[in-house]
């Protein structure tokens, strides 16, 4: 094992000591610095658990995420929630949830009341137009990171065709999830209750 990499499993002394204060303030910073939401915040969401505090093990990190994309409601709301459930119950996913939402209410209320004249403007106009392509930059590095970690069973490529497939043939969205959601959970069930068989590869 590297200096980088995350313990193999995740102390839970560790985690029932996380107050909900920390939680907060923590999933904050977070939703303060990063951009776009979903996806471009789970490559920071995975830094600071996994890598950086080793709250978490890369294989419960891509459950939670697996788990988080499927559900409704926003991708990085679902993982704070789910994350500060885990670490100090209701309080705590309420606490990671309002610290992840907290900076963008208020960033948003400013720009209404304050920005919105001003979004015509060439200077604030081409800004918007740079940040909208680096998050796109920053949503596709994401995908990367998390594809190229893992390793792909039949089982993988088979949900996901069937995700994809049912897209394609016009099938609505909510059930094309729901869809491959299901598959996998039977294709994949006995294999990922394997404590020797990690989701990720060690970085």
């Amino acid at each position: 094992m590297t200096a980088t990499q995350p313990p193999a499993t995740t102390p839970n002394s560790a985690m029932r000591a996380i107050s909900c204060t920390r939680l907060f303030l923590i999933f904050s910073k977070i939703g303060l610095t990063t951009f776009g939401g979903g996806f471009s915040m789970a490559t920071v969401l995975r830094h600071e658990l996994v890598l950086k505090r080793a709250w978490l093990t890369e294989r419960e990190f891509f459950d939670t995420l697996s788990t988080a994309t499927a559900v409704p409601g926003a991708v990085a709301i679902n993982l704070a929630f789910m994350q500060g459930w885990k670490a100090r119950g209701y309080r705590g996913a309420l606490a990671a949830a309002a610290g992840t939402m907290l900076p963008s209410v208020v960033i948003l209320l400013f720009i209404a009341r304050f920005a919105t004249p001003y979004f015509e403007r060439p200077m604030v106009a081409s800004f918007l137009k740079g940040a909208g392509i680096a998050v796109a930059a920053q949503i596709a590095f994401a995908s990367y990171t998390f594809a190229r970690n893992l390793r792909v069973h039949w089982q993988n490529v088979f949900a996901c065709g069937l995700g994809l497939g049912l897209l394609i043939i016009g099938l609505h969205p909510v059930f094309a999830v729901l869809a491959g959601a299901s598959v996998g959970y039977l294709l994949m069930h006995e294999r990922m209750t394997r404590p020797d068989d990690n989701i990720a590869k060690d970085i």
